[in-house]
């Protein structure tokens, strides 16, 4: 016995339709979705790791010289 989502009988049967189309879709494409989104985050992640590696080393780089710089200084 099938459920009864509207009281037409048509529009029952299109809205049955539909969902078994959305479902054959999220059951094809829906694992190659989840594997493009782990990849875009996983991009978005290496992205803002080498900004902060970039920072530190030119903030470590700065440092150097400085220290450099103090020890040519006389005292």
């Amino acid at each position: 016995m099938r459920k009864k989502y509207y009281e037409d009988a048509k529009e029952n049967a299109a809205f049955e339709r539909c969902a078994d189309v959305i479902t054959s879709m999220i059951l094809k494409y829906g694992p190659a979705l989840k594997r493009k989104w782990n990849l875009d985050e996983w991009i978005r992640n290496i992205q803002a790791e080498s900004l902060w590696k970039d920072i530190a080393c030119k903030r470590y780089q700065r440092y150097f010289i400085c220290m450099m710089n103090m020890k040519s200084l006389p005292v």
